[in-house]
């Protein structure tokens, strides 16, 4: 996803593009097990605005993606949506000296930088798509996950098991009783 800063039109641009899950093996390689895979493409669509040499990139990504839910170990779909907004400026050619402390603006925080006469989106939208994946996927808000004795997926079946153990810190609290 590489465009020439030159070639954007000042009334924009729009380019969709499709990524199979494989496009994000390399960002992901050191990742332990995953959780989650694609089951399609994604689905990448870029407005692209130019104000003289800044870059106006409006990003939406989509996919369908098959997680194993963080509580029962299910495995369900969902639809992975994000929206996201960045502008791109040249970088600076000298290093302008910071002072120690600088409080960030949102604008900041919405401003990348580009060098050379391209600008290439394949990171930030890679980006985009690693944070826009949940840390923990749960199938649903109520899912009430494994028994912690017997593994019973609590969601479907219920179990007998009761919990006993006790903190053995809170031990001399079993005897305590009021008047």
């Amino acid at each position: 996803m590489k465009f020439r800063v030159e070639d954007i039109p000042q009334e924009g641009q729009e380019a969709t593009f499709s990524q199979d899950g494989s496009w994000l093996d390399e960002r992901l390689a050191g990742e332990p097990a995953r959780s989650f895979r694609f089951v399609g493409p994604i689905l990448v669509r870029l407005d692209l605005l130019r104000t003289g040499r800044m870059v106006l990139v409006r990003s939406r990504i989509e996919a369908q993606v098959e997680w194993r839910c963080a509580r029962c170990l299910e495995s369900f779909r969902r639809t992975l949506s994000s929206e996201y907004t960045t502008t791109l400026k040249p970088r600076p050619s000298s290093p302008s000296p910071s002072p120690e402390e600088v409080e960030l603006t949102r604008e900041d925080l919405e401003t990348d930088f580009y060098e050379g006469e391209e600008i290439q989106l394949t990171p930030l939208v890679q980006d985009q798509v690693l944070l826009a994946l949940p840390q923990k996927a749960i199938c649903r808000e109520d899912c009430r996950g494994l028994c912690p004795r017997c593994g019973k997926n609590l969601n479907r079946e219920s179990c007998q098991c009761q919990d006993i153990t006790l903190d053995p810190r809170f031990e001399p609290l079993r005897s305590f009783r009021v008047h």
